[in-house]
């Protein structure tokens, strides 16, 4: 498969559908069963970081503003194409994810980038060119995951592009409104958020780990991003969940070597959207207005507490676990996402500023018990926006 031929292919049967990305249409087109059941199995429910599936649409025959072709092929043949490439086309970097740079190189009309997960050392290609991005993968698990990874990573660019604010924060829904859960790593936040959907009622979980915040009509609107909810065995026993063993999750459970069952272990147990409310009883909602913020803190050892938070110390969570310009979500667009309109995100000072009126909670918690409470104290009518 040389670059010309690899531009041009077709997915031999598979499947097609038409998304909807923030009223964007990006059609993709798969031969891989898993790849596709992953995409439906991530961005859902509809609206989950603004993507929707258009039922029936695929056959249509206008062109979308982006095509995404997902290929399946030998480990050799894509290795064979990137070292065609490198022979012939001028070489550059770009920056795959945070501080992970990656070779890519453009020859005519082409441009073909390396991907390389982080942590493995299987090898795929994308060949972009104008409104065409191919993907060629190995069949693999690692390899069904690269075009949720793409829709997700054309999702976020069309969502900075119309100003989004992203921070790094669980949410919540109570009482119709979003909840941000916001804290540093390690604080406790998809304890706190995943906790509360439990307990409170008719409430929902939103997301885990970053959530797109947007302007509209005098209020903040919260948007989940689809990653899986990350958790370990410390916040399951203070959740007082028992029984996971017997869980069936896409992830698999965390092996044996894992660090999982400590508190602060960095290998966690990871469930899908469908697996939060399967397994944990929670539903899932992909958007809701904002109505107040908690600033937590699990910490089995430390004695409960909720409170009314000061602006300043909400400022000083909030803007550690802002994602800024810096960041690569803002910066390098790898994938050229076609967008012909930008706006910028509102400032930290802004948003401030305009939620400085809405519940903002400071909270310890370390035990089934001390979550309970909390759950109690939001049902309180004067911590819920009216």
């Amino acid at each position: 498969m040389n670059v010309d031929r690899a531009a041009a292919a077709e997915p031999a049967g598979g499947t097609a559908q038409l998304l909807l990305v923030r009223g964007h249409q990006v059609r993709i087109r798969t031969e891989s069963p898993g790849s596709a059941a992953l995409v439906a199995e991530t961005f859902h429910p509809p609206g989950m970081q603004s993507v929707e599936v258009v039922p029936g649409e695929d056959g249509r025959d206008d062109e979308p503003e982006l095509t995404i072709i997902d290929l399946v092929r030998d480990q050799a043949d894509i290795q064979a194409l990137l070292d065609e490439v490198a022979g012939t086309a001028t070489r550059g970097e770009f920056e795959l994810t945070r501080g992970f740079r990656q070779p890519r190189y453009d020859i005519g009309d082409h441009t073909v980038f390396t991907l390389r997960d982080v942590n493995s050392d299987e090898v795929a290609a994308l060949v972009r060119t104008g409104r065409r991005a191919v993907l060629v993968r190995p069949r693999s698990r690692l390899g069904d995951r690269w075009l949720t990874r793409l829709i997700r990573d054309v999702a976020t660019r069309f969502a900075t592009a119309a100003g989004s604010l992203i921070l790094h924060s669980s949410a919540l829904v109570y009482a119709g409104c979003g909840w941000l859960v916001v804290g540093d790593s390690g604080a406790g936040k998809s304890t706190t958020a995943i906790a509360l959907a439990r307990l409170l009622p008719s409430a929902g979980w939103m997301g885990n780990d970053r959530m797109h915040v947007d302007r509209a009509d005098g209020f903040y609107r919260l948007t989940a991003c689809p990653l899986p909810l990350a958790i370990n065995k410390g916040s399951l026993d203070v959740m007082g969940i028992a029984g996971f063993e017997d869980w069936n999750l896409r992830a698999g459970m965390p092996g044996p070597e894992s660090d999982w069952d400590r508190f602060h272990g960095e290998d966690k147990m990871k469930l899908s959207c469908r697996e939060v409310t399967r397994y944990l009883g929670v539903p899932v909602i992909s958007h809701a207005p904002l109505g107040g913020v908690i600033l937590p803190r699990v910490d089995p050892t430390a004695a409960y507490y909720c409170e009314r938070s000061t602006l300043e110390y909400a400022a000083e969570v909030i803007g550690r676990n802002c994602f800024s310009r810096d960041d690569n979500l803002y910066g390098e667009d790898w994938l050229r996402v076609p967008v012909s309109r930008r706006t910028d995100p509102p400032s930290l000072e802004v948003f401030l500023e305009n939620i400085a009126e809405l519940p903002l909670l400071r909270c310890s918690v370390g035990s089934a018990a001390d979550l309970a409470s909390l759950a109690g104290e939001l049902t309180r009518s004067a911590w819920v926006a009216q």
